[in-house]
């Protein structure tokens, strides 16, 4: 009983440390998120910029 007590302790604590490296190391966007929002922001400029029918 212990050693699976132990077990998932041991797997908790790795998953939680996982996802806050995780966390902590996606400050900034990615190369593709960036495009991605220039891509939309290109988009809806030439969308305003054209005449409604």
């Amino acid at each position: 009983m212990d050693s699976e007590v132990l077990t998932l302790g041991a797997l908790a604590i790795l998953v939680a440390g996982g996802w806050l490296i995780d966390v902590l190391s996606h400050r900034e966007p990615s190369p593709l998120q960036r495009q991605m929002t220039h891509q939309i922001k290109k988009s809806v400029d030439t969308m305003r910029g054209t005449p409604l029918r």
